[in-house]
């Protein structure tokens, strides 16, 4: 489908569900409607089919980020873990506690770093493909704005045409009285 289509598309599904809203029963008390449910949940998931795929991705993109967030933080922390169970088992074991609590805490700094640089790059990826979507969308967006203004162009063409005619008919009538 179309950037255009899918545009007009929501458009015409929200048109829908605000007539689905107009024409509603009016309870009563409280000021609350009685909407046809089968009706409403149709739109609704006709609206979800015309979301265009630019905001799927995005979606999938933040969903990404947010797993990969959680995939450094997890990685982080087993290498935390790691670290400091080598530091215990060193100190334990060399006689020199000096060398192995040294060696603990490179670790670990090295870990944090690690850690922050994944982050980092997780960030820089989802920002990404935000830019990338979001970019998208507004190109779609204006496309569609473009294509309606084409539209009602041709529209005004074709009534001017027609005006012209009809003009053209009434003083041809006009000149037979």
């Amino acid at each position: 489908m179309s950037p255009e289509g899918a545009h007009m598309e929501i458009l015409d599904l929200i048109d829908t569900l605000e007539e689905l809203v107009i024409q509603a029963r009016r309870l009563p008390v409280g000021g609350n409607l009685v909407v046809d449910r089968k009706r409403m949940l149709d739109v609704i998931d006709q609206m979800r089919l015309a979301v265009p795929s630019d905001l799927r991705q995005a979606q999938q993109v933040l969903e990404t980020r947010e797993q990969i967030i959680t995939d450094a933080h997890e990685s982080a922390r087993a290498t935390l873990d790691r670290a400091e169970t080598e530091r215990e088992r060193r100190i334990e074991e060399n006689s020199v506690s000096r060398e192995a609590q040294e060696r603990s805490k490179q670790l670990l700094m090295d870990s944090e770093a690690r850690a922050r640089q994944v982050i980092a790059e997780a960030d820089a990826t989802a920002a990404a493909h935000l830019s990338e979507a979001a970019e998208a969308a507004s190109k779609q967006l204006d496309d569609a704005d473009q294509y309606s203004l084409e539209v009602l162009r041709r529209l005004e063409h074709q009534i001017e045409s027609f005006l012209d005619s009809i003009r053209i008919s009434m003083g041809g009538l006009q000149e037979k009285r």
